[in-house]
């Protein structure tokens, strides 16, 4: 009888918790969008299949979205497929994430008209790991420039790949690449340069923490630590242990990856819910304030999101 009472007790705290956020403003910082040409159909680590359309994809993440009031979600794509997200974003909730797509052009006059236009709000994903370079790549210097003078941020892909990266695609993807280490001479060179590490560095999380205790601009999102994988999730929980141990755990902010998956978004919130190293106040610090603050939301936003 118990053991009965203490499981009815665990359960009952756990609704509590659940009740207590799933009202609350979420910020997802790491969401992909795609057209018919670009969307793919597969399975996740899991089974679990992917929407059978582009069209079907882009309803169930907006669902989920708005299921879990996320407010706000960094998307990036070709952008062909983030003018149809934009273009079907009712509620606003969208931020564009502005990359290189190998298929289009994207000369540094194109990127700062876009700027201008107040069509970027951050700049990437930035996947130069797939190609077989860093952020510190002097290709990237003429668009890092235009960033740090108009204060756009930069996502920049740290850590590894799928399995078989080099194989599908990526022939000059290299694990070593993703350590994010490798971009400090961008924040010497850029300064007021805002950057967060996606996927918390992944294998690299030591070095993601290294970076961002000695450089104050760095923040990390979590992406695929939260869900993924097993490995990339062992890496996820430790790196959040040890951002709250060393005092920057509100520079973390939460990010899903979803890519082709819709249930990504709720798999991440019930991982990052399921720690219980970490306080409810810290829990929203990574599920919204972090990125409210990184973003720069003026206090008339943020009410606005907390009474939608």
């Amino acid at each position: 009888m118990k053991s009965i009472s203490v499981l009815f007790a665990l359960l009952f705290l756990h609704l509590s918790v659940f009740a207590e956020t799933s009202n609350l403003p979420i910020i997802d910082m790491h969401l992909h969008s795609y057209s018919d040409q670009s969307y793919y159909v597969a399975p996740d680590e899991y089974g679990q299949m992917a929407p059978p359309t582009a069209e079907a994809h882009f309803e169930q993440t907006y669902e989920s979205m708005r299921h879990h009031k996320i407010v706000l979600g960094v998307i990036s794509g070709s952008s062909g497929s983030e003018e149809l997200w934009i273009s079907k974003d009712k509620d606003q909730r969208l931020l564009r994430g502005i990359g290189f797509s190998r298929s289009e052009d994207w000369r540094p006059q194109k990127f700062e008209q876009l700027v201008k236009d107040g069509k970027v709000d951050i700049f990437g994903e930035i996947g130069a790991f797939y190609a077989g370079k860093t952020l510190a790549d002097p290709m990237y210097d003429p668009y890092l420039k235009i960033c740090e003078e108009n204060g756009i941020p930069v996502a920049i892909h740290t850590g590894g790949g799928p399995p078989e990266t080099t194989y599908r695609g990526s022939p000059d993807a290299r694990l070593v690449l993703g350590n994010p280490l490798l971009i400090e001479d961008v924040l010497v060179k850029y300064p007021k340069l805002k950057v967060y590490l996606m996927h918390a560095s992944e294998m690299f999380h030591k070095e993601a923490l290294r970076l961002m205790v000695a450089y104050p601009q760095v923040y990390a999102d979590l992406g695929v630590v939260l869900w993924v994988h097993p490995m990339p999730m062992h890496y996820g929980e430790e790196f959040l242990k040890r951002a709250k141990e060393y005092g920057i755990l509100e520079r973390v902010m939460f990010g899903t990856d979803q890519m082709v998956w819709p249930h990504a978004i709720e798999k991440s919130i019930e991982r990052l819910e399921s720690f219980d190293f970490l306080t409810q106040v810290e829990r929203r610090g990574i599920l919204y304030h972090n990125a409210a603050r990184f973003l720069e939301l003026s206090q008339a936003e943020i009410d606005a999101h907390h009474v939608q």
